[in-house]
């Protein structure tokens, strides 16, 4: 049975979401058999770079299209318009042998979306339902929760970095997603990129004030020069050692929210075994 979980990574720019989602990524594929959607649905679409992923086009530029045609008149009456759009969303599907990648991207150029946007949110509903596990990789900043783009996520992981900006980003992420009425089954912080002197010295500290502030701690990623030189390089962070401590404490991190476990799947979706 496909449990159709839906997980969006969030949080301040540069906190370093992308490699989370990457090595997300990493431990699904290397502990599980789920069918696996990535989305990168941040407009400066880094994440194809960090996998070496080439991609013909984006659904921003096809729903551009798409207005700009609708806009000139250059549809006929009997041409369904969610037929033409969503065509074009599976032309940009990259389906790859151990997961599918589909880039967002941007719109571009003025003029109303109304109609593209709920067009692309009935396909991108179905698409998503085709996949056990779902990995979105958000954009920076808060703009995605006040246009409900989250509405279907049912685990948001919030990634902070060794800042205060970034933890208070944490809380007003938590908090408009209360206000605009998004509720998720579990919200997770994951803390990325600190020293391990810091790690061994505030996590107890950094535990208690994220409780305090109603959010929960998946886990702390170390700093490590091993992701940068992968980076500048143009290397997948897919290849990167089983050994790496940034590999070995996102493992665990997948575990502890349950990414890994069909009965913590279960759990999540509020769903009983059969």
């Amino acid at each position: 049975m496909r449990q159709k979980l839906v997980v969006s990574v969030s949080g301040k720019g540069g906190t370093g979401k992308t490699t989370i989602t990457t090595l997300l990524l990493r431990a699904l594929l290397h502990h599980t058999k789920h069918a696996l959607l990535l989305v990168d649905a941040d407009p400066v679409m880094n994440l194809p770079a960090m996998l070496n992923i080439n991609i013909e086009t984006s659904v921003g530029e096809a729903a551009t299209q798409l207005r700009e045609d609708i806009d000139a008149g250059a549809i006929s009456a009997g041409t369904s318009k969610q037929d033409r759009l969503e065509g074009e969303v599976y032309e940009a599907l990259v389906e790859g042998e151990e997961f599918d990648f589909l880039a967002m991207g941007r719109t571009e150029g003025e003029g109303c979306y109304c109609f593209v946007n709920r067009v692309l949110t009935h396909i991108l509903d179905t698409i998503t339902a085709n996949y056990d596990v779902t990995l979105l990789d958000m954009d920076a900043g808060l703009e995605h929760f006040s246009r409900r783009t989250d509405r279907n996520v049912d685990v948001l992981l919030i990634v902070i970095d060794p800042s205060r900006m970034s933890f208070d980003a944490a809380v007003r992420i938590r908090d408009l997603a209360k206000e605009v009425h998004i509720e998720f089954k579990r919200i997770w912080v994951i803390a990325n990129r600190f020293p391990p002197s810091l790690i061994k010295d505030s996590s107890d500290d950094l535990e208690r004030r994220l409780n305090d502030a109603g959010l929960e701690l998946a886990g702390i990623v170390p700093a490590d020069d091993q992701i940068a030189e992968f980076n500048l390089k143009g290397k997948s962070l897919l290849d990167l050692p089983d050994n790496h401590p940034a590999v070995r404490t996102v493992d665990d991190i997948a575990k502890r929210i349950g990414l890994l476990s069909e009965e913590r799947l279960l759990e999540l979706l509020g769903r009983t075994p059969a």
